[in-house]
């Protein structure tokens, strides 16, 4: 598939949680992206050196998961050899995680954004949880376009958290969602079930929140973000 590029924009990728395991999502929107000459980020500054290995990685399939496992804990000690900052990012970042602190990724999330400048040509490519934290900061910063793949609208073991879809009444920020039909976190049934602003898209693809996609859809939800980066 080619892609037709006007202009170069700024993306910054925000993964969820635990994004070491969308990795190789992340990695697959990280290098179709840079094809087009777009200024691409990662939410972890050391994410351009990891994913630099993970490309050498991917040529070699016979190497077994625990000796990436070491070579991803070798790359972020070498980065914060050079980056000290970065090992008390760590640190915070295991704590409160563990506690479950929103704000503190928003914190995080608007230091990186503000860092970037000029915030009106950035479009957010977020994951999970990445996307629930960039819609609560975006009206604010101004950001030009938020994409989510798989929004978590409600957990599944839990019970309705308005704090989650509330402010979604209201946002200004133009938002795609782009949500498994069988996603747990919220499927086919959250366009309905949940009032969004008029700025907000849905695309739905066959999935659910671990977003293992066909290739059909893979390229369907590619041309999708395209089609608003390429804008």
């Amino acid at each position: 598939m080619e892609k037709k590029v006007n202009n170069k924009k700024n993306i910054l990728i925000v993964g969820r949680d635990n994004w070491h395991k969308d990795f190789s999502m992340n990695q697959m929107l990280f290098s179709y992206f840079k094809k087009g000459n777009h200024s691409i980020v990662w939410e972890d500054a050391a994410l351009n050196w990891i994913s630099a290995v993970r490309d050498i990685e991917e040529k070699l399939p016979w190497l077994p998961n625990f000796i990436k496992k070491i070579n991803l804990r070798i790359i972020q000690i070498s980065y914060g050899i050079s980056h000290w900052n970065y090992f008390d990012y760590l640190f915070k970042r295991r704590k409160n995680l563990k506690n479950d602190s929103i704000e503190w990724r928003c914190e995080c999330l608007r230091n990186t954004i503000l860092e970037l400048g000029n915030k009106k040509e950035l479009i957010i490519i977020s994951r999970s949880s990445g996307g629930r934290i960039s819609s609560f900061i975006a009206d604010e910063l101004k950001i030009k376009h938020l994409i989510c793949l798989a929004y978590p609208f409600k957990h599944p073991e839990m019970d309705e958290d308005p704090e989650r879809y509330l402010h979604l009444q209201n946002l200004k920020t133009p938002f795609l969602i782009i949500q498994g039909i069988n996603d747990e976190y919220g499927g086919i049934e959250a366009k309905e079930k949940y009032i969004c602003s008029p700025n907000i898209e849905f695309l739905f693809v066959n999935t659910n929140h671990d977003f293992n996609l066909s290739l059909e859809d893979q390229e369907k939800i590619l041309n999708k973000i395209s089609e608003i980066v390429d804008k």
